[in-house]
Formats: C-alpha cells, structure tokens, sequence
C-alpha cells in the first residue's frame, strides 16, 4: 500500500511539473501597468527601454475626439445638404485611452517567440445602434459611415497606416518593427499603435428609430457614454477570438482590458441647430515686399490688406428651422477666428507666443521655421482689426469658444453691408495682416510662408 501510495505520488509530483514547464516555456504576453525593476519578472520594465504606468482600457468612458471641433452647428439642408462633410478631426492613439499615453510607453511586453504574430485589431461599436452598428440612409452614398450618438450626424473613422475604414466587421493589421529590452523580449508600445481620422456627415434617417435621442439643453451630447470606434491588441491571453471579418456585434473578445484605444463623442462634442454665417471669398495670397532685418529690428512692420467676404442667414427662408443668428462669442452665437497649421501652431507655443489663460496664439510663424535654413527667423505675421487692436488665432478647433484668449471674435466685428436677399446677407471685412519682429527672438534673413484658415464657428 505503501509502495503505491509512493507510486501516486511520484506520478502526480511529475505531472505537475510537465504542466509548469511548457507554460514557462511557452509564447505568451503580459499587460504593463507599472514600473517593475526586477529583471527576472515577466513584467520586467528595463530602464531607458520605455516607460510603464497604469492604464484601464476601453471602458465607456474612454476615448477621444481628438482635433474635431468641440461645437459643431447643424444647419437647414439648404446650407448643409445631405451628405456634406460637416466636421473632420485627427485622433492620436496617446489621446484614445482613458488614460492619456506617452508614445513611449509599454503596454505589453511579449516573449521573442512571438515575433511577426501580434496584431492590432480595428471596428466600429458594432453591438451599440449609435455607435457603429448601422450604416446611415445608403441613398446618401457614404461609404462605411455609421448612424452616431449625435443627431443628424455620421461618423466614419479611418486608420492612418491602413488607409481602410472602419467597419462594425472587426479589420486588423500586423504590429510591426517593435522594440526589443536586452532579455529579448517583445516591447509593444503606445506609439506602435494607429491614430484615427474622424468625419462627421449631414444625415437623415431612414427609419424613426435610427434616431438617437436629443442632445442636452446645451447641446452636449450626454444621454450614455458609448464609444464609436475601438482599437484592440491581440496577442497570447489577449483578444483570442478576434479575427478579420468578425461581426462586433457578437464578437468582442478581450473588452476592454486588451483594447487600449478609442473614438468616443459622448460628452466631447455640442451640437448647435443655429442660423450662422459662411465664408463666400477670401484674399487668397498675401505677399509681403522684401524687408532689411535692420528695418525689422527697429520696429518697421509691413502690414497689407485681407479682405474676407460672408453671408449669413438672417431671416426666412434661408433660416428654416434654425434658431435666429447671434454674433458674439457666447453658447449658441456665431464668431470668426483664424487657424494655422498644426506644425505652426506648435512651433508658436515653443517660441512662447501664447495668451495668458487662454489657448490661442499671438503670432503666425513661417513653415520650416528653425528647420529649414531658408525660412526666416524671428518674425511672424500679426493679424490686426482697423482700429489697429491686434487679434489673437486659433490654436484648435478642440474647445469651446471662450472668446478672445481662444482666439474667437464676434463675426460682425468690422463687418459692413453688402447686398441682402431672400434672408441672406452678403457681409464683407477688411483686416490687416503685418509682417514684424517677434519678441524675443533673433532675426534671420530668409522667406516666409504660412497659412491661415478663416473659420466661421457657431459657439
């Protein structure tokens, strides 16, 4: 009995270890939530290798808009037909988290063996009717756009390395040229991730149920929290059952741990049903004459006219059904302001050309500027009213109005009369562009270009 008994307990003694072996030996990948500096740990964080910090996944709540306007007005379908791009945005994957990432950061940190093997998976919210799981009115003609959370509105998403839309039916690509730590270990970090482009179309509904339900009294979009698009990681342990051409609607595996990124509109987006105005022509080029940089640095400025031409909805019928027009700033009123490239606008915050509590910048700098050696330094373009005041720009379209220090002012400002017809008047501005020195900041000989956007924005 004794001898048996010994026999069990060899053989059970042994089988428990055949089972360890493999599961150590085995491919596998681990989600990093912290900085663990033991390098003998599966969860090992090698220093200068990337950084690690808590993060949760794609619950409802997460997700961003990114650079989509944050107020987005709905007009009549005379001035917003059916089907006309009425928003666009880029999401950066550090912004799609619950958390914000650093492009550094380790989300998972996978054995060698799976070189080649993970994948990054991509879909609408294929289970939500708001969310991605209705393609809108397909007499509209929009490709893989979806019935949103806001109301008269499409969403489509787009992944930037793919080019392909997202679907309700899951798409994937490979991850590719990740970073290894000295173990030889697999590094998949935030920025291996894709960003997202966001479009926002003018729909109608075929049936009255497609509708989602009416924004807040101020617009906000905030009956649920549902994100439009997700971004999955699928590796050892991680989303297993994902695969290409999969139906969201059924499938959702690994929700929401090892789904690390998504779009979301709740919360992020106001919605305006508001008369507003429409830029009908601008002063296209502004070429400044050459200028000494002795001139510069005295203080010379060479301003030039710019000359922008509107209309507005003021009355019936070019008003149906919208609220009446406001010129301001506040919720619900229409401003203008100008917009210059992102590359611009960053390299304006570095040179310190900010407005105190406020968003907006003070100067446009030219493209190129301290990277390219035929673009001055130390000048930039001040855009100025006729009374001389200079006016601050856009630095995004992502917020709320909040006047001047956003860059936003009352789109009547300086404003004059033109002609008047049918509820619409045509409006025309003339403002000041000038040429000079920057604070601060050597001046170099060279070319300037840049350019600015005229956007007209219901608050």
């Amino acid at each position: 009995m004794k001898l048996n008994h010994c026999l069990l307990s060899c053989q059970s003694s042994i089988l428990l270890t055949l089972m360890l072996f493999p599961f150590l030996a085995s491919a596998a990948c681990y989600k990093i939530t912290t900085t663990t500096t033991n390098p003998n740990s599966v969860l090992y964080t090698e220093p200068g290798k990337g950084t690690a910090k808590k993060w949760t996944g794609s619950i409802d709540t997460s997700g961003s808009m990114g650079t989509t306007p944050k107020v987005i007005n709905v007009n009549n379908n005379q001035f917003q037909p059916l089907g006309s791009l009425v928003a666009s945005g880029f999401v950066p994957f550090i912004e799609a988290g619950y958390e914000s990432y650093d492009p550094d950061q380790i989300l998972f940190r996978c054995s060698a063996d799976e070189d080649g093997k993970l994948r990054e998976f991509y879909s609408t919210n294929g289970d939500y009717l708001y969310g991605g799981n209705k393609l809108v009115n397909p007499a509209l003609g929009l490709q893989e756009t979806y019935i949103s959370l806001a109301r008269g509105l499409g969403i489509r998403i787009k992944n930037t390395v793919t080019g392909e839309y997202y679907s309700r039916y899951w798409k994937s690509r490979p991850l590719t040229n990740l970073e290894r730590d000295s173990k030889g270990w697999i590094l998949v970090k935030a920025k291996d991730f894709s960003n997202m482009e966001v479009e926002l179309f003018k729909i109608n509904y075929e049936k009255t149920a497609d509708m989602p339900p009416a924004q807040s009294a101020s617009g906000l979009i905030n009956f649920i929290n549902q994100p439009a698009g997700y971004i999955a990681f699928q590796g050892p342990g991680y989303s297993p059952l994902l695969k290409d051409g999969a139906d969201h609607l059924t499938n959702y595996s690994g929700f929401f741990d090892a789904w690390p990124g998504a779009v979301n509109m709740s919360r992020r987006i106001y919605i305006r049903n508001a008369s507003t105005c429409f830029v009908r022509n601008v002063t296209p080029y502004v070429s400044f004459p050459l200028v000494t940089i002795n001139e510069l640095a005295s203080g010379k400025k060479v301003t030039l006219p710019i000359t922008i031409d509107f209309y507005c909805q003021l009355a019936p019928p070019a008003s149906d059904g919208m609220s009446n027009i406001a010129s301001g700033t506040g919720a619900g009123q229409t401003a203008m302001g100008f917009l210059p490239r992102p590359t611009n606008v960053n390299k304006a915050i570095e040179l310190g050309l900010t407005v105190p509590n406020g968003a907006a910048i003070t100067h446009l700098v030219t493209d190129g500027y301290g990277t390219d050696s035929n673009m001055a330094k130390g000048v930039g373009v001040r855009i100025y009213r006729p009374s001389g005041m200079p006016l601050n720009l856009l630095s995004t379209l992502a917020n709320e109005g909040q006047g001047d220090g956003y860059g936003w002012y009352p789109i009547y400002d300086d404003a004059s009369s033109v002609s008047y017809n049918n509820g619409i008047a045509d409006l025309s501005k003339t403002l000041y562009a000038s040429l000079e020195a920057l604070p601060r900041e050597k001046i170099t000989a060279g070319k300037f270009n840049a350019t600015l956007q005229v956007i007209i924005q219901v608050q």
